[in-house]
């Protein structure tokens, strides 16, 4: 007799529980509330004056940017696009607005410098790349991008090959 006095006891302090659960459960054939994304601002780094003056000690040259092309096809189009337009695949998916690095305005304003400090940094839902790549590396990734807001690189001397690491 005692076990079923208790069993009532505890059945009696978890029925309003259950009953308020049953409550906030949406009805059937209710649809869930719709929620919008907005996509994330590319960056809110803050760069310094010393970052923004860095000089790129990398020549402009067709070696470069094509060393840069290729880095970019790895390890930045899947979000950036494979054109730099802001159209990855992976972008969409996280519901991030990259920047269109082919339209001309976008990088006209950034010094080579700020460029530079974006990609080792990494700013909002862009991961800093400083620990993947050499130091060189992403100084050709500022060149490859200097050439999708249509700068044209200079001929290669076959010079190139004792840049910074």
């Amino acid at each position: 007799m005692r076990t079923s006095y208790v069993l009532g006891i505890c059945l009696f302090l978890l029925l309003p529980g259950f009953l308020l659960g049953q409550e906030k459960q949406p009805q059937q054939g209710s649809q869930p509330a719709q929620t919008t994304t907005t996509p994330a601002s590319p960056h809110q780094l803050v760069i310094t004056p010393e970052q923004k003056a860095l000089k790129n000690p990398v020549k402009f040259t067709d070696e470069s940017a094509e060393k840069g092309k290729k880095l970019f096809a790895t390890q930045c189009a899947m979000c950036h696009g494979q054109t730099g337009n802001g159209k990855g695949e992976l972008a969409e998916v996280m519901h991030v607005s990259p920047p269109d690095f082919t339209n001309p305005e976008t990088l006209a304003k950034r010094t080579d410098g700020e460029i530079f400090t974006i990609i080792n940094t990494g700013s909002g839902a862009m991961p800093g790349e400083e620990k993947r790549l050499k130091v060189n590396q992403a100084w050709d990734l500022v060149n490859f991008l200097r050439t999708l807001e249509g700068k044209t690189p200079a001929k290669s001397d076959g010079k190139e090959g004792g840049t910074p690491k």
